[in-house]
């Protein structure tokens, strides 16, 4: 089985290397592993060096904007294609290193649902272990999303099944948006009524999602500056039960990581910092979109918060912000 097994990997390395696509039916067993596990298919001698620690980089960089450190992904393990087992092959990311001289340029190519599903398969080819290394450090982000985004689909499409159809109409009756909202969520009651907040507890972690509308004077008011003054003064009407003098708001003690994103038919800020319960022992990490329509003069925030002190963080927040992914 493990010869067999190698054979595939290879076979599917020449036809990425020859740009044809294996077309076969997908497997019917599920993947194995956790979210965002990724299993390093590459031979021991190529692993050794500089080689092993591109990859570290690539998929243990830290995820920004968590209160605790947590790597964007976990390597579960790099195994030889000769060595790899049937479980091992069935991990929903696999990251497969291939030197062939038979190549001149490295480069990488994506497969789906090869030996379970959902899974993504990224299969680098490089003439060298030295262009091997250099090439996972240049294309480092590409195959980020590539990965990114098999976890993206793969959490959409489980809670896509699953859909609080009522939170929705009255997400889309608010926003102007369809979004996917999961199961389990209900809708909050605030004292400020232009803010809507959607919440999914659980004993001992929690899930929000906040969206409003803020008048639109000029290009400053999307800056990130401006965008996480408006969080926060929206935010401080929400108080903690049992807090006196206690109010939500953004954290000045963290870094405000920004950027912007294509969603929509419109572009978004995004931003990625700490909320906190002023005057009450409550924060976690959160992550903002904000997009502006000039023609009515307004910007809309959707805004992804957790509440999480005793669980890992990155997968509970991405599987929120996933769901911004789905806005049509």
């Amino acid at each position: 089985m493990k010869r067999f097994i190698y054979t595939f990997i290879i076979a599917a390395m020449t036809f990425a290397v020859c740009g044809c696509t294996v077309k076969s039916d997908a497997p019917s067993k599920n993947t194995a592993g956790e979210n965002y596990d990724v299993v390093v298919v590459c031979s021991d001698e190529a692993w050794r060096g500089d080689l092993s620690y591109a990859v570290c980089d690539l998929l243990e960089a830290p995820t920004p904007g968590l209160t605790r450190p947590q790597g964007l992904f976990n390597i579960v393990k790099q195994v030889a294609p000769d060595k790899a087992s049937n479980i091992d092959m069935m991990y929903g990311n696999l990251l497969v290193i291939n030197i062939n001289t038979a190549v001149t340029e490295p480069s990488f190519s994506v497969e789906k649902n090869v030996y379970a599903r959902p899974q993504t398969v990224v299969i680098i080819t490089a003439p060298t272990v030295t262009s091997a290394t250099a090439f996972v450090t240049t294309a480092a982000d590409a195959i980020r999303e590539v990965l990114e985004d098999g976890e993206r689909k793969k959490s959409n499409g489980y809670y896509a099944q699953r859909p609080a159809e009522e939170l929705m109409a009255d997400f889309k009756a608010t926003t102007g948006f369809d979004m996917l909202i999961p199961q389990s969520f209900f809708k909050a009651t605030t004292a400020d009524k232009s803010l809507t907040w959607y919440l999914r507890d659980y004993p001992t972690k929690a899930q929000y999602i906040f969206t409003y509308e803020s008048v639109y004077t000029n290009p400053e008011d999307m800056t990130p500056k401006w965008l996480m003054m408006s969080l926060d003064n929206k935010l401080s009407s929400i108080t903690s039960k049992g807090a006196v003098g206690s109010y939500l708001g953004v954290s000045e003690q963290a870094p405000v990581y920004a950027t912007t994103v294509e969603r929509g038919g419109r572009e978004w800020v995004e931003l990625r910092g700490w909320w906190e319960v002023n005057n009450d022992f409550m924060g976690g990490p959160f992550v903002s979109f904000s997009s502006v329509d000039e023609a009515d003069d307004k910007i809309l925030t959707i805004m992804f918060a957790l509440y999480a002190p005793e669980d890992p963080q990155r997968n509970l927040l991405r599987e929120l912000e996933h769901l911004f992914y789905t806005l049509k």
